[in-house]
């Protein structure tokens, strides 16, 4: 599912303005490739869900002009000026959404918020709800039990202390008989 795209999939974006990710520059460059998108931190994408996937494959490059200690990497779709993403619009969830970040924590996939991001503190938690609300609506209820299974592994290392819950995500599908959710 991972190179496929389907182009009725309604991919909610969050409104961050482009100034802003420009000034800030967090976004799209990592010192942990943990916290990188995870279609860029996996090789096998048969199960991986069409929302996390993105429209060409992902990979993290060192960044020549940062110091060396600690690495820093950045997303080999971020624009060679170092400023937007090559494959804005068919951006996978995770670049998406973020602040917005899908994690597991306490036996649920939840959405929590980035306080980390400039952009978390200029909008109410309300907004942040309603954009949850839209990625649970939209894509969320696509999730198939093998898509959930692919994901795991990575929400279960994204999650941090201080991100902050905004939505637990109830599991989208009835799992199959003798297949058992993640």
């Amino acid at each position: 599912m991972g190179s496929e795209r389907s182009p009725s999939l309604c991919r909610p974006t969050l409104p961050v303005p482009r100034d802003l990710c420009d000034q800030c520059r967090m976004c799209c460059r990592f010192t942990d490739p943990d916290r990188s998108p995870w279609v860029s931190r996996t090789g096998d994408l048969t199960d991986f869900p069409e929302s996390f996937s993105a429209a060409r494959p992902l990979r993290l490059l060192p960044l020549p002009e940062a110091p060396a200690d600690p690495p820093v990497w950045r997303c080999s779709a971020l624009g060679s000026d170092g400023l937007g993403c090559d494959i804005w619009g068919e951006h996978p969830a995770d670049c998406r959404l973020y602040p917005l970040l899908v994690v597991f924590r306490e036996g649920s996939f939840r959405m929590v918020l980035d306080p980390d991001c400039p952009f978390s503190s200029r909008e109410s938690p309300s907004f942040f709800r309603r954009h949850a609300d839209g990625f649970l609506s939209e894509e969320w209820v696509r999730m198939t039990p093998e898509g959930l299974r692919a994901i795991r592994p990575f929400a279960e290392r994204e999650d941090r202390p201080h991100f902050q819950e905004v939505l637990v995500l109830p599991h989208p599908v009835a799992p199959r008989r003798g297949s058992a959710l993640p």
